[in-house]
């Protein structure tokens, strides 16, 4: 494999590689251009065209219809094409995995809420609500009780 880096301020940045097949490392490498390298922003993709989204817009991360979307602040849904057990090790410490198919942003919680079946159900700030699993529930209790 061959590397070439061109420096020239008057021309617009673009990165181009030419590869034999696509893998998991063109993939990252494709995200992290098109992010600029910020480990605050994830590559989504609202129906084809692929957009870049701060990770504090994202209210909540979950399944639908065997897809991975990223929910943000004012609802609106964008598909992610990672899967929920990579995302839970690349997104900040402030991203609770809340069950076996969801991720919820921590500052976008609203409050916690007892079930009629003595489960807890998260609430966000713009009202979705999702349900909280016992074993990721004592996560998140121990995690409070640290603060």
């Amino acid at each position: 494999m061959k590397f070439k880096l061109l420096i020239n301020p008057k021309k617009d940045e673009f990165v181009q590689a030419q590869v034999h097949q696509e893998n998991d490392f063109t993939k990252e490498l494709k995200d992290f251009v098109l992010t600029n390298g910020n480990s605050n922003q994830l590559l989504v993709y609202d129906d084809k065209d692929a957009i870049t989204l701060s990770l504090d817009d994202i209210a909540l991360i979950t399944i639908i219809d065997d897809k991975t979307y990223a929910i943000c602040n004012n609802q609106k849904q964008y598909r992610i094409k990672k899967r929920i057990y990579q995302l839970v090790n690349e997104l900040p410490k402030h991203f609770w995995r809340i069950n076996k198919s969801s991720i919820a942003n921590r500052y976008q919680i609203s409050r916690f809420a007892e079930t009629q079946m003595a489960g807890i159900n998260i609430i966000m700030k713009h009202g979705l609500t999702d349900y909280v699993s016992r074993r990721c529930f004592a996560k998140i209790r121990k995690e409070l009780d640290e603060l």
